[in-house]
């Protein structure tokens, strides 16, 4: 499979499985890692053409896990499986200009426990993830966030001190991958979001790199397009109900 879009998303999800002790997958036409038993996220398969999306699905073991396909299968192929459009999309990390109504939030990165909680509180209210993921977050971050390989890097919007927003970005030599956005309802449309991609720019300005990817689901594509972000190709994405 060549999807060049995804190659960031890879090299993350080896080194979660690496972290956590994840199993890998090499069969025919498909690999990837699945790590964990309550989040999905944690768990990324991708498939190369031909492979029937039930036999990639299969092989998540019955656990929550997305699953990349090289195309998009026909209907009757599905079977009723969930398959979602996605967009992969890029960006320069060069700083843009100040908006003129900058988030009135503070932005840290995710060191401490309480920092942690914080994060994983959000994230997991709005992505869904099982509260007992918690702490393969925090050994996933303990291996490769600030204390340790620093590849990754999680960070936490606070409004009034509490948290509000998430983001993470992964960091290989040429390019940051940009995941794990989310925001409280009650938080949304104060330009959180925003604030924190520029964070993770930031943060890949200071590490040489130029260059950013992420995977944008179809609300989110007008979001990322207006921080500068163009669509270059459309993704299809496989998710378990």
């Amino acid at each position: 499979m060549v999807q060049p879009l995804l190659d960031n998303l890879r090299a993350l999800t080896r080194s979660v499985a690496q972290a956590l002790g994840g199993a890998s997958v090499d069969q025919p036409g498909l690999t990837g890692s699945v790590s964990s038993k309550f989040d999905r996220f944690l768990n990324q398969l991708f498939a190369s053409p031909g492979v029937p999306p039930q036999d990639a699905l299969a092989a998540l073991g019955g656990r929550p896990g997305f699953v990349w396909l090289a195309g998009k299968p026909r209907a009757q192929e599905l079977g009723g499986l969930r398959l979602l459009e996605m967009s992969g999309m890029t960006a320069t990390t060069a700083a843009a200009p100040a908006e003129r109504a900058a988030p009135q939030c503070e932005i840290g990165e995710v060191r401490s426990r309480e920092d942690l909680d914080g994060w994983f509180g959000v994230y997991s209210e709005v992505f869904g993830a099982d509260p007992n993921a918690r702490q393969e977050w925090a050994r996933i971050n303990e291996v490769l966030g600030p204390e340790g390989e620093g590849s990754l890097l999680l960070l936490l919007a606070r409004v009034n001190g509490m948290p509000a927003a998430t983001g993470a970005a992964f960091f290989r030599p040429d390019e940051a991958g940009l995941y794990c956005f989310t925001t409280l309802e009650t938080m949304r449309r104060r330009g959180l979001g925003s604030g924190l991609v520029r964070a993770c720019h930031a943060a890949a300005r200071d590490r040489g790199i130029e260059h950013a990817v992420l995977q944008a689901t179809g609300a989110g594509r007008r979001v990322y397009a207006r921080i500068g972000y163009r669509e270059d190709q459309s993704l299809h994405l496989l998710r378990p109900s």
